[in-house]
């Protein structure tokens, strides 16, 4: 896979952009081709965490593909990212003489009105993958502190990421040496459809990262209706607004707190967040290109 995805990059790629005459090559997958003739060049690097969490990557995969993506910026390049949090790291690692603009990503979720899958009655819901800094543990430890018999944990998503077990590991251990066996539930991999039937179902949704570019789970859990309970990350709060509830990152008495605090309320089901989520749509999204691309021909 990675051979064909150079070879379309580095020469497929800019054949068609010579061919074509292409004013722009719009690349949303942080790697743009090293030659792009006259055509101007807008890349996504959707965040940083390629660079702020190294031993999440192969080293040798990473140092490729970093490599590719700084063969691909030159000097006219734009970068898009997700957030005005993303867009700062960047400039941290890439360096202010670059043109680094934010467009907030949309988000067009998928809702069933029917499926056979299966959820639990009462149950607090992530789904991710099992990245360390996900911080999954704390949601764990948080859960247990929970004086609920009645109430269940789902963690969906993939569970092994790039061949490394040590996220799956603790937890397994955490549940085992707790009695916690079929009061926390590892749902794997879902698919748009199941995932669906989560949010719906859920009590709450939590997202206890300590490190995020943007968190589109935020906005699908909302656009259910289901209250949301973040760490207090920046980015959380840039995207989340007064429309979630956070707690300390890192700190599982805090989450525990929260969950039994918004457990207890009275309007569980929130109402009231279809307009703040018209910031996020796809109107808003392509607008944000459009403009970048007209700023860039003055």
């Amino acid at each position: 896979f990675q051979i064909r995805y150079l070879i379309y990059k580095q020469i497929q790629l800019p054949l068609k952009i010579l061919f074509s005459n292409a004013d722009y090559v719009i690349c949303p997958d942080y790697i743009a081709p090293y030659c792009t003739f006259n055509a101007k060049r807008i890349t996504v690097v959707h965040d940083s965490l390629f660079w702020d969490y190294k031993k999440n990557y192969s080293v040798l995969w990473r140092k490729y593909f970093i490599t590719l993506i700084n063969l691909g910026l030159n000097k006219g390049t734009q970068i898009i990212t997700t957030s005005n949090y993303s867009k700062k790291n960047l400039i941290k690692i890439l360096g202010n003489h670059r043109s680094i603009n934010f467009v907030y990503q949309s988000f067009n979720f998928y809702k069933t009105s029917s499926s056979n899958y299966k959820t639990p009655e009462n149950y607090l819901l992530h789904i991710g993958s099992f990245e360390k800094r996900k911080d999954l543990i704390t949601l764990v430890k948080a859960f247990k502190l929970v004086d609920d018999p009645n109430l269940k944990l789902v963690l969906a998503g993939a569970q092994i990421i790039n061949g490394n077990y040590e996220v799956l590991d603790e937890i397994k251990t955490f549940i085992f040496q707790n009695k916690l066996e079929g009061k926390v539930i590892l749902a794997g991999y879902v698919s748009r459809e199941e995932a669906s039937i989560l949010y719906k179902n859920a009590r709450i949704y939590v997202f206890p990262s300590i490190d995020e570019g943007f968190g589109i789970p935020i906005l699908e859990a909302l656009s259910f209706s289901v209250p949301v309970i973040c760490s207090d990350i920046d980015v959380f709060r840039e995207i989340g607004d007064d429309y979630v509830e956070y707690f300390k990152a890192g700190d599982s008495i805090s989450l525990s707190k929260k969950i039994v605090s918004v457990l207890k309320s009275i309007n569980l089901k929130q109402k009231n967040n279809m307009n703040y989520l018209n910031k996020f749509s796809r109107k808003n999204f392509i607008k944000g290109f459009e403009e970048i691309i007209l700023d860039s021909n003055d």
